[in-house]
């Protein structure tokens, strides 16, 4: 009797629903890109005007090549959903947390990225990337490009990243590296004509002849480029 007593209780405890998971309340910055609710227009937007800008550059070239510098991360790859994961657990970024997001190569694209690599090219032009992904994100990095149709040789010649921890986040000395790195693989005398990326350090420390295109990333990371981050550009 007692056995089956113990029984009953284990067969008791089994049909006991568990709990339903709190709803995590998301910053933000997060739930607006998470949502789209406006975020995929002002990215496509910007792009656009970037695009504008690019093909009127390309009118008036007379000889030299040009080229569009380009950040990676909340420019054209989107991580929200790596911020979405931490969130759920009340967690901070950290860099194994984000070096196990990038080998998952899951990123997506931001929204108008893709056609504005394809309208560079299409108008004579060059793209580079230059990111803080360290050099042992770049492998899985190029492997998460291409399989959202963004290739090596096609939509773009040169990926700068830097050796973390001991290089330091500051992009300008890798941006100089950009029209060598070009002549390199046969493209001689090409001039930056315009960076894009969501972060104050995505362009260049002191002005030049050159147009910045800021992505408006909802304050997620870093110091966001947008005046006011968030809805309504």
């Amino acid at each position: 009797m007692r056995v089956l007593a113990v029984a009953l209780v284990f067969a008791l405890a089994g049909c006991v629903t568990a709990p339903a998971p709190q709803a995590v309340e998301l910053s933000p910055g997060v739930a607006w890109v998470v949502a789209e609710d406006g975020w995929a227009d002002e990215a496509e937007a910007v792009f656009a005007e970037a695009t504008v800008y690019v093909q009127a550059i390309a009118a008036q070239q007379t000889g030299s090549g040009w080229a569009v510098v380009l950040d990676l991360d909340e420019t054209v790859l989107n991580n929200v959903q790596y911020q979405v994961s931490r969130e759920r657990i009340s967690a901070p970024y950290t860099p194994e947390s984000w070096y196990a997001w990038t080998q998952q190569a899951r990123a997506t694209l931001v929204p108008g990225a893709a056609e504005f690599l394809k309208a560079v090219y299409a108008a004579g032009g060059h793209a580079a990337f230059v990111t803080n992904r360290n050099d042992k994100e770049q492998l899985a990095t190029e492997n998460n490009l291409a399989a959202l149709g963004v290739r090596r040789g096609v939509d773009f010649h040169v990926l700068l990243t830097r050796t973390y921890p001991t290089a330091r986040g500051e992009k300008d000395e890798r941006f100089a590296l950009v029209p060598a790195m070009l002549a390199a693989q046969g493209f001689p005398d090409v001039e930056v004509v315009a960076f894009v990326g969501d972060n104050v350090g995505d362009k260049p420390a002191e002005p030049g002849d050159w147009q910045f295109f800021c992505i408006d990333q909802g304050a997620m990371y870093g110091a966001p480029c947008a005046a006011v981050p968030g809805p309504g550009r």
